[in-house]
């Protein structure tokens, strides 16, 4: 038997109040970064997490690897995750990215156990030199549209000892946080504010519906990280931080399964950035001043210009050790155009776009 969620009636939520949106633009310095045509020509997911003081990580879902030539696809291979290095010292430096090799050509670098399954990187952390990060476990579902064919049926918990080792060389601990489909699906944004790591999950599968994404969040003591024990987790709750999940707090409703929660340069407190209900043009924030909240309600700040309704856009998230000022909000957002043929021929839609918002606090 699952343990029972009870959802609360409402969502809490409150005023935007003090943050203001002042504007955006697209950066095409950024997305230039991206727009690769050999080795590492596309890919989404465009998560990243500060490794030390001079250096970011990239974590990309599929990837397209090979070469685009006279505007196609050509000699490539996609694979599940990627990662890449940018330095935060050095600006004109290029990307550095990493795939894995093996007798068929490129390969993803992180592999779960379970047979005919993938990663999907998401978000996380580096504590104590350790980079911890959460993975959706997916498989192949034939049913449903292109570009749609999974199933994301599990989250994964990754420790990984040695991140400022080429993702190749990584040694990699890991257990599943849940085999419980009433349980919240952990893992689709994080955030470490004081003595915790806190991870943000979708409400189970079967307490949401369309245009009805419920958050919830849970967190775990940093000094605890190194256990890998999923026990020491606690949700938060109507009455407060409990062990089990039971009458989980809805933070917001317009949740997608990938987002942000960071600090912004003059802004107190936190900042959600993301895609509203995972899928659509419109990039949104909110505001809290703790990490579980409450949340403001949410503010658009972008739209994505992207006419063309065969391409759609999805997994906006924020990167705030790009930022130069404060308030500013460096953004990325994935662009997909369905089918494998699609890709090929349309090479300069598969990889993440930049946008520059400006943010201001009212004090």
């Amino acid at each position: 038997m699952g343990t029972f969620l009870g959802v609360l009636c409402c969502v809490v939520q409150f005023d935007a109040g003090a943050l203001e949106f002042v504007e955006a633009k697209p950066l095409p310095s950024l997305t230039k970064r991206f727009a690769q045509t050999d080795g590492w020509t596309g890919g989404d997911g465009a998560q990243s997490i500060v490794l030390s003081k001079d250096r970011t990580l990239w974590l990309f879902a599929d990837t397209w690897i090979g070469q685009i030539e006279n505007g196609k696809r050509v000699k490539s291979r996609m694979v599940n995750n990627t990662f890449a290095w940018q330095s935060l010292t050095k600006p004109d430096e290029p990307l550095k990215f990493f795939w894995a090799k093996n007798d068929k050509g490129p390969d993803s670098i992180l592999k779960p156990l379970d047979k005919d399954t993938w990663y999907w990187p998401g978000d996380g952390g580096v504590v104590d030199g350790k980079l911890y990060l959460f993975c959706k476990l997916v498989r192949r579902q034939e049913k449903g549209a292109p570009g749609f064919q999974f199933d994301w049926f599990h989250n994964e918990f990754l420790q990984i000892a040695n991140p400022l080792d080429e993702p190749t060389a990584w040694k990699v601990e890991r257990y599943r946080l849940s085999d419980d489909k009433d349980q919240p699906r952990l893992g689709v944004a994080a955030v470490l504010e004081g003595d915790y790591l806190y991870a943000y999950g979708l409400f189970p599968a079967s307490q949401s519906k369309p245009f009805s994404n419920p958050l919830a969040v849970a967190r775990i003591e940093k000094k605890k990280l190194a256990r890998m024990n999923r026990a020491d987790w606690e949700y938060w709750c109507d009455d407060g931080w409990r062990k089990q999940p039971v009458k989980l707090v809805a933070l917001f409703g317009d949740a997608p399964a990938e987002f942000t929660v960071t600090k912004v340069r003059g802004i107190p407190g936190y900042v959600a950035t993301y895609t509203q209900f995972g899928l659509g043009r419109n990039v949104a924030v909110r505001h809290a001043f703790q990490p579980q909240g409450p949340w403001t309600k949410p503010i658009v700040v972008y739209k994505c210009p992207e006419t063309d309704k065969k391409i759609f856009q999805y997994g906006a998230k924020a990167h705030p050790e790009l930022a130069e000022r404060d308030g500013q909000l460096v953004v990325t957002y994935c662009r997909n155009i369905g089918s494998l043929a699609d890709h090929v021929n349309r090479p300069d839609i598969y990889f993440p776009q930049g946008v520059e918002v400006q943010l201001r606090w009212k004090k």
